[in-house]
């Protein structure tokens, strides 16, 4: 049943539900809040009309006092409308969803300002669009905010279609004011054949245009506020067509590892052509070798075009780095007898995948000594640079037990051995076994101080390696049976029972009365031993 309520600040008129006494509502009017009250429900009395009887039990005073001349009700009527009876939710709060709207819809426009301001830097997701694309995405960005504000905003359309004006022109001036970074894109010009007459394409030229060569010349301008006219070598450019992302992390851990890359600076990747599928790689932000660079890229990764004067290379990846391991070249990396056994496994220690770097060292370093080894120089070299480079103790040790074999006589192989043992030793990190082994066999200068350091905190582990020496440690290890500890004396002794020779046995005799049972059992076995040669 529908009964008139009468808004307390307006005294506007509003037929609706009777379900709605004792509840809060909102004027269609002024937008005043009540709550429907006895007092405030309009009961309409029927009109006394000339003639008419009246009952006996009819207030006609009171009737006469609430009725109204039809011409201001007329007038009412049409002020509230058509019909003078406002609808029921003109009149109703606005609802949680309506809110949630009006919310999500001024949330959407400063969630996309925010992301546009960060994606318009360079580098960012928004470099290469052009600003009418961009008036077109603000537009729709506006348009669907604006549509879910102004169908929240229900009982304030007015005010909330004037804060869409307000946030999208403040959407479209920071598009107006946000540089475009467009990313050069090579365009494919249709020449004609080179006639006798005709000069040939300038091939720099050419190179400039494919690899968008722009963006270095933007990085180099960059780097002349901090390196004046050195901005030059800071900088690196390696154009690869055809690149994959998955492609672009291996290259990406590969050149942090070889060129040392500090952890504050960053590589750049540009998607050239319009499907992106060549890309301009940006090395940049500290010093730069450019020979190292190209000798780092070619042949590892593909066959390198030079042009140093641009500081840009080109190269065209090898296409071992899209290969998969099939049955085929499984059996041609693990036979020795096939023909292609020793090129597979190089070109394995060139892969990006340090899985199959590391299988291929493991099986190198397996070869039986009867077979004739090939590739030997550019091996040795791939096994010097996974030395220096790498920190994983297994793929250490296989590659020092590799040089047993393949780098027996390799002056270089001795010195980059001799280094790294040096540097782990530094790092009190662990040397593998093999590096001694390989640098004692090879006669190398410092095998004797690096076995003599190694055995002096650890010698149950390098005793082996000490008595590999032979008598040339014999005076050293005389030293070491004066040694701090009971520990290093009784490890001595038992060196000296394979190494020792007369000169030790004056130092022997000192603990041949010794409390310690085991030093005394010891030294008298190494007495024994050196008077039986």
């Amino acid at each position: 049943m529908n009964q008139q309520i009468e808004c307390p600040k307006c005294s506007k008129r509003f037929t609706v539900n009777d379900d709605l006494s004792g509840k809060t509502v909102e004027c269609g009017a002024c937008d005043h809040r009540f709550l429907v009250k006895e007092e405030l429900i309009f009961v309409e009395r029927p009109k006394v009309y000339p003639g008419e009887k009246i009952k006996r039990d009819d207030d006609f005073l009171s009737r006469l006092g609430r009725d109204q001349p039809a011409s201001e009700s007329n007038r009412k009527e049409q002020s509230l409308g058509v019909g003078g009876q406002p609808r029921v939710d003109a009149i109703m709060p606005a609802g949680a969803g309506q809110n949630i709207a009006v919310g999500a819809g001024i949330s959407f426009l400063f969630l996309y300002a925010f992301i546009f301001s960060v994606g318009t830097s360079d580098g960012g997701i928004f470099q290469d669009m052009a600003r009418e694309a961009r008036y077109a995405l603000g537009g729709f960005v506006c348009l669907v905010a604006g549509g879910l504000m102004l169908f929240g905003a229900k009982n304030w359309r007015g005010r909330a279609f004037l804060l869409l004006l307000t946030f999208g022109g403040a959407l479209f001036a920071l598009i107006l004011v946000r540089p475009v970074h467009l990313t050069p894109e090579a365009v494919q010009v249709v020449t004609p054949k080179v006639g006798l007459d005709e000069p040939e394409a300038d091939p720099i030229a050419e190179i400039k245009e494919k690899s968008g060569y722009k963006v270095i010349e933007r990085n180099l301008d960059n780097l002349r506020e901090n390196f004046g006219g050195l901005a030059s070598q800071h900088l690196v450019g390696i154009f690869i067509e055809g690149l994959t992302s998955s492609q672009f992390h291996s290259i990406e851990k590969y050149f942090k590892i070889e060129l040392k890359i500090p952890p504050t600076n960053a590589i750049s990747r540009y998607l050239r052509n319009d499907r992106g599928k060549d890309s301009l790689i940006v090395v940049s932000g500290f010093p730069i070798d450019f020979d190292k660079v190209v000798q780092i890229c070619d042949p590892r990764l593909g066959r390198a075009t030079t042009y140093p004067d641009l500081r840009l290379i080109h190269l065209e990846l090898s296409a071992l780095h899209d290969s998969k391991v099939t049955d085929d070249l499984r059996e041609k990396l693990s036979n020795p007898q096939h023909p292609s056994y020793f090129n597979e496994n190089l070109n394995e220690l060139r892969a990006l995948d340090p899985l199959r770097r590391k299988d291929a060292v493991s099986e190198l370093a397996e070869i039986s000594p009867n077979v004739e080894l090939r590739y030997s120089d550019e091996i040795i070299a791939e096994f010097i640079r996974l030395i220096r480079n790498e920190t994983d103790d297994q793929l250490l040790s296989d590659l020092g037990r590799a040089l047993l074999i393949w780098a027996q006589d390799n002056p270089v192989a001795v010195d980059v051995v001799s280094e790294k043992v040096e540097q782990l030793i530094k790092l009190d990190s662990n040397v593998p076994v093999s590096f001694i082994d390989f640098l004692v066999k090879a006669n190398a200068e410092k095998a004797p101080l690096f076995i003599d350091t190694l055995w002096s905190i650890k010698p149950e582990v390098w005793t082996s390696q000490y008595i590999a020496l032979g008598v040339s440690a014999e005076k050293r290890m005389i030293f070491h049976l004066n040694g701090p500890s009971i520990r290093i004396t009784k490890a001595a002794a038992s060196v000296l029972a394979s190494i020792g020779t007369e000169m030790a046995l004056q130092s022997l005799a000192k603990y041949q009365s010794s409390s310690d049972s085991e030093l005394k059992a010891l030294v008298a076995r190494a007495i024994a031993a050196i008077k039986s040669r």
